[in-house]
């Protein structure tokens, strides 16, 4: 039976036209319409494909001699009558691997994607924001924002190469090109990233130094987070608040680092309504504060002139009495009145002072003006006092006491040498009531004073531990991030490390809106913004909240500018 298919076989092939070349072995396309492997269908072949039956009768013809070989072998050969499926296989095949190696061809002509990154933690990279959306492409809605050093955990790439990330209450997808991931994104949590400890025990001790036999400087409760400034091993440095730094047992906390996420659309919405009704709120409180201060002036200018009509009427009584002789207290007078036009010029220099950046001249100035003060009132004082010693003569020295009651010489008789119209005109009415809010008119075009004027919208809200709302509550650090962060500024997240950052500047050209740090004795442990005139904005503690301050209630060590 073998020598019967080989021969077969061999007389279709030549039926066909076909011929064997050394050991090759040539794979029959059966059909008019299919294609050999590396020959196209030609007339010939067709009409082999034709003659099928004629060829088929001849290699029966051929076989049949070939039968005479022994049953054994014929029947252990008969499985190669199925040569022909089997090469018809091979034929599929190949041409199968033909589609497939063209179709890889074409694909390496493609970008190919890097997922290398999902399942890893990556950092924005803009200006200010980069939106979170629905769908990859920039036609997507809009879910929420993530500013710039906001960390997200990217969950894959799509075949345009945005990822999907979730960040906060928040999941969608960003361009790949604003979110830093490996080494890049190391370096930016190392500069963005604060740990914080959440308090495991019920009531946990707070000690001066990692020792259980040193003082108790405060206590936190169980789930309390406080910011840790040094991790010492079993013992952590911590934060209680911007003047208290201690230690406490690592046993008992949970430490981990955070770092800043992305807010939703209604989130932002939020929180700008906060931001909105607070503003109201301060707005509301400066016009009735204006309002307090205006009826206060106006009550002042009415009892000015009530007390000029009354000096006016002892005048009257005055000139019906004896002349005085006024030779003893004149000189007084005369020396109390220099002293208060040398607390005037004094005064007006403590007010140029405020227009310069030099912050000793102000306080120097203003220090001066207030010592004229004190010397006008003294010498008012010694002419007071001469008045009221004073004797009347008429031909002669008598007693006033005599001829006047005491209440006629009171001095209300000498108030108006005392207070001039120069101290009571309307001019000095006039400038001690600003029509306007005073930062309106402190406004520069500088993005410095910018800065000023926007984080003094949040006087009054409140100090929260790690927090960054400028509504809800902020640390002190947290605070000047959220500021610096309205303007596009990315600064880190403590006032340890935000002290390293920007440009340094003297602590004599600190300029609106430049960073000042203090010190807690072991670093640097508070940070505020400058907003000129010699005070600060700051998140002073949980009793204070958000303040304004003189600048020196401690003393500075450091200035940095973002801007």
């Amino acid at each position: 039976m073998r020598k019967k298919g080989i021969a077969k076989f061999t007389a279709f092939c030549m039926a066909a036209g076909l011929t064997f070349s050394g050991t090759g072995i040539v794979s029959l396309a059966v059909g008019a319409d299919t294609s050999l492997v590396g020959i196209g269908a030609t007339a010939q072949v067709r009409k082999a494909a034709a003659d099928t039956a004629a060829a088929d009768t001849a290699a029966d013809a051929a076989a049949d001699t070939a039968a005479s070989e022994d049953a054994e072998g014929t029947e252990a050969q008969e499985p190669l009558a199925g040569t022909e499926p089997e090469e018809r296989s091979s034929e599929t095949g190949t041409q199968d691997m033909q589609e497939t190696e063209g179709t890889e061809a074409v694909q390496e002509t493609e970008a190919p994607v890097d997922t290398s990154m999902v399942d890893t933690t990556g950092f924005t990279v803009c200006n200010e924001y980069v939106n979170i959306r629905a769908t990859g492409d920039t036609e997507g809605e809009v879910l929420g924002k993530l500013y710039n050093n906001a960390a997200v955990y990217i969950l894959g790439v799509d075949e345009n190469g945005w990822y999907r990330v979730r960040s906060g209450n928040v999941e969608g997808y960003v361009a790949s090109q604003y979110i830093a991931t490996g080494s890049q994104a190391e370096g930016i949590a190392s500069q963005v990233g604060y740990n914080v400890a959440e308090v495991g025990a019920e009531v946990l001790n707070v000690r001066a130094s990692a020792s259980q036999d040193s003082d108790v400087v405060a206590t936190v409760a169980e789930s309390d987070q406080i910011e840790v400034v040094e991790d010492c091993g079993e013992w952590l440095k911590v934060a209680v608040s911007p003047d208290c730094y201690g230690y406490v047992s690592a046993d008992y906390v949970n430490a981990e680092t955070q770092y800043k996420v992305a807010e939703s659309i209604e989130e932002e919405q939020a929180r700008l309504a906060e931001e909105q009704a607070a503003a109201d709120a301060a707005w509301l409180e400066y016009l009735a504060q204006q309002e307090a201060e205006q009826a206060a002036a106006e009550a002042q200018w009415l009892a000015y002139v009530q007390q000029e009509a009354a000096n006016q009427q002892t005048d009257q009584t005055v000139q019906q009495a004896p002349a005085a002789d006024t030779s003893g207290t004149s000189d007084a007078q005369a020396a109390a009145d220099a002293a208060y036009q040398e607390y005037l010029n004094a005064q007006a220099e403590a007010d140029a002072a405020t227009q310069q950046a030099d912050e000793q001249l102000v306080y120097d100035t203003a220090a001066q003006a207030e010592e004229a003060y004190e010397a006008f009132l003294a010498a008012q004082a010694q002419a007071d006092q001469a008045v009221a010693g004073q004797t009347v003569t008429d031909s002669g020295t008598t007693d006033v006491a005599a001829d006047y009651t005491e209440d006629t010489y009171t001095e209300d008789i000498y108030t108006e040498d005392t207070y001039t119209e120069d101290v009571y005109t309307e001019d000095t009415y006039t400038e001690d009531t600003p029509s306007e809010p005073e930062y309106v008119e402190e406004t520069t075009s500088s993005l410095g004073q910018q800065i000023a004027d926007f984080a003094c919208q949040f006087v009054g809200n409140p100090y929260v531990w790690g927090g960054t709302s400028l509504t809800g509550g902020a640390d002190c650090s947290g605070f000047t991030q959220s500021v610096m962060s309205h303007f596009g500024i990315g600064i880190s997240r403590t006032a340890a490390s935000q002290s390293g950052g920007g440009t340094p500047v003297d602590l004599g050209s600190i300029q609106a809106g430049d960073l000042l740090f203090y010190s807690d004795g072991s670093g640097i442990g508070h940070v505020s913004i400058y907003i000129g005139n010699g005070q600060v904005v700051h998140a002073s503690n949980p009793t204070n909240g958000i303040i304004i301050s003189s600048y020196s209630y401690r003393t500075p060590v450091s200035a940095r500018r973002y801007w």
